[in-house]
């Protein structure tokens, strides 16, 4: 998908940079910023193609969830477990969660249909999601214009065959200590089991 993004946006410039945020999120925003380096369009350019991408893909994604509540896509985000997540999120912190749902993995469509469904205004949606979009957009555009090529030649030079084993084992102990994180903190959360009521009462 990446070499696609990174296809669309050699073709059609800041205007790829948008339509690539709006599909893929952060990857392509980082692409778009790495090849405004290059000089193949302007990254002021990127940036607020950037911006314009995740704002208005998000606010479409709104306008449909709540507009079409009925219609089969949008049963399909609803169905997802993370939709009940976001909703929590939304009951806990409305406010924070329309800001940062786009900072959180796996958020980028259940966010805004979540929020949708729920009591929150448009008009509240727009202005924090526009704060959001223009924290996120521009700075993951500057992140890959700043370090996009640097990053990969770090990884080449420094990442020798023992040091990849190091990085690996340090990613599995990662991932395997949150998995467990995630169990004591679903046992805990989960709710304690009534005694069997005795017989005759």
């Amino acid at each position: 998908m990446s070499g696609t993004i990174h296809q669309l946006i050699e073709h059609y410039g800041a205007l790829g940079v948008a339509l690539g945020g709006a599909i893929e999120g952060e990857s392509a925003v980082v692409i778009g910023g790495a090849i405004a380096r290059e000089g193949l369009f302007s990254v002021w350019w990127a940036t607020l193609a950037a911006f314009v991408g995740a704002w208005t893909s998000c606010q479409l994604f709104f306008l449909v969830g709540r507009s079409q509540r009925e219609s089969r896509w949008v049963h399909k985000v609803t169905d997802k477990p993370v939709f009940a997540r976001a909703l929590r999120m939304i009951d806990r912190h409305p406010r924070l969660f329309c800001f940062g749902f786009r900072f959180i993995y796996g958020f980028r469509v259940a966010g805004p249909i979540a929020i949708s469904q729920s009591h929150v205004r448009a008009r509240d949606f727009a202005w924090l999601q526009m704060l959001s979009a223009a924290i996120w957009g521009p700075g993951l555009v500057w992140l890959g214009y700043a370090f996009g090529k640097t990053i990969v030649r770090i990884v080449w030079l420094l990442l020798t065959p023992e040091h990849a084993l190091i990085a690996a084992a340090v990613g599995i102990a990662a991932v395997l200590g949150w998995l467990q994180w995630r169990r004591r903190r679903a046992f805990r959360a989960a709710p304690p089991e009534l005694p069997c009521e005795e017989a005759g009462e």
